[in-house]
C-alpha cells in the first residue's frame, strides 16, 4: 500500500531487502542505529547502487492477489480445523464439520472469483492460458505467478529464478565445497510452485525425466525438485517472453 501510494504521488520507488541496507552500513563501519541514520544510509545505499524502480500495479493484478491472500489465509484455516477434527469430542466435532464444510465453501467461492477474474481480463486470460499449457501449472499457480511476478517475461530467466528464490546459492572456501542452498525470493508463489513441481515431476514427460535424470545421479529428492521448480520457472518466462516459443 505504501509503495502504491507513493507511486501515485509521483515519487519513484526502489523496493530493497533491509538486511542488504544494514549489510551496507555495517560494511561502512556503522553500528548504532537511529531514524536518522537510517534515512542517511538509505541515501547513501540509493546513490552507491542503480535499483531496481517499482511500477504501478495492475488493478486487475492488485485484486487477483488480493483474492489468493484470502484463498491462502482460509485453506490455513480448514487444514487446521481438518486437523483438530479427528482428536474432537462428540460436541466440539460437530462444531468442526460445521466450520470445515463452511471453510470449503469459502475456497469454492473465492476460486471462482479467481477465474471470472481472468477471464474478464484479455491480458491476464491470454497469459493464464500461455502458462496452463505447460504440463503442471494448474489455474493457481498462473494466478499466482500473474499476481506476484509482474516482471515474468520482461526479464532474463535466472533473475526471474531469483525473484522465485530457486537459485541454490554456492558455499565454497578454500578446498571446501558446502552444500548449496536456495534463500530469499517471494515465499506466495515458492510455495504453490513447490506443489506443483511435485504434480510436474511425476505428470510432465520432458520434467520427469529431468527429475529422474537427477535422482539417478544420487541427487537427494528436494534437490531434485527445486531443480524442477527452477526449471519450471524458467518455462513460464521463456512462454509470456516468446509468443512464438513452441513447448516440445
Amino acid at each position: 500500500m505504501i509503495v502504491a501510494e507513493l507511486l501515485h504521488a509521483g515519487l519513484e520507488v526502489g523496493v530493497v531487502q533491509p538486511g542488504r541496507v544494514r549489510a551496507f552500513a555495517y560494511a561502512e563501519g556503522l553500528l548504532a542505529k537511529t531514524d536518522r541514520l537510517d534515512a542517511r544510509w538509505l541515501r547513501r545505499f540509493g546513490e552507491k547502487f542503480t535499483l531496481r524502480l517499482a511500477v504501478p500495479g495492475d488493478p486487475a493484478a492488485t485484486t487477483l492477489r488480493e483474492l489468493l491472500e484470502h484463498r491462502r489465509q482460509t485453506t490455513t484455516q480448514l487444514t487446521e480445523v481438518s486437523g483438530r477434527l479427528p482428536l474432537a469430542g462428540p460436541t466440539l466435532g460437530k462444531l468442526l464439520v460445521t466450520q470445515q464444510k463452511f471453510l470449503a465453501r469459502q475456497i469454492a467461492a473465492v476460486e471462482k472469483m479467481i477465474a471470472q477474474l481472468i477471464d474478464q481480463n484479455p491480458a491476464l486470460n491470454k497469459k493464464s492460458a500461455r502458462l496452463q499449457q505447460i504440463t503442471g501449472v494448474g489455474p493457481i499457480l498462473a494466478a499466482t505467478v500473474l499476481a506476484y511476478v509482474p516482471e515474468l517475461g520482461q526479464i532474463d530467466s535466472p533473475q526471474i529464478s531469483a525473484l522465485l528464490g530457486v537459485v541454490p546459492y554456492a558455499a565454497d572456501s578454500g578446498q571446501t565445497n558446502g552444500p548449496r542452498h536456495v534463500r530469499g525470493g517471494r515465499a506466495q508463489v515458492r510455495h504453490v510452485l513447490y506443489m506443483a513441481a511435485v504434480s510436474a515431476a511425476r505428470c510432465n514427460p520432458i520434467l520427469a525425466e529431468f527429475y529422474q535424470r537427477l535422482h539417478a545421479k544420487g541427487k537427494p529428492a528436494k534437490v531434485c525438485l527445486v531443480a524442477v521448480m527452477r526449471k519450471m520457472a524458467c518455462l513460464m518466462n521463456k512462454v509470456i517472453q516468446d509468443p512464438d516459443f513452441v513447448l516440445a
